[in-house]
Formats: C-alpha cells, sequence, structure tokens
C-alpha cells in the first residue's frame, strides 16, 4: 500500500496512525504503525472507526 494515497487523521498515541484511503475510493480505515511501517487493517469504514473506538474495541 503507497504511504502517498493515506490521508491521515488520527494518533493512537504511541506513534501509530489511522488512515483513510480517499484516492483509492476505499472507506476502511488503516492504522500505519511507525515502528516497522506496516499497515493493517482497522475498521471498515470511518463510522465504524468512531464506534469500536469510543468503545475501546480497538486497542493498540
Amino acid at each position: 500500500m503507497p504511504f502517498d494515497s493515506l490521508l491521515f487523521f488520527a494518533d493512537a498515541g504511541n506513534g501509530d496512525l489511522f488512515a483513510l484511503l480517499p484516492r483509492i475510493d476505499r472507506p476502511d480505515v488503516f492504522v500505519w504503525n511507525d515502528e516497522d511501517d506496516s499497515r493493517t487493517w482497522a475498521a471498515p469504514s470511518l463510522a465504524t472507526y468512531l464506534e469500536w473506538r469510543s468503545t475501546g474495541q480497538i486497542e493498540l
């Protein structure tokens, strides 16, 4: 996944960043790991990400 297509919108508090892929027209949310430069799927949409994050279902 190219780094330049990521639109970062939140910080996980540990250096990792949450991002969307607006250029690819994909609603999924990914998390970028600053230590190993990996990208991992986090949620199927921004709305679901907000719900899961507020209820503690997303933990880093």
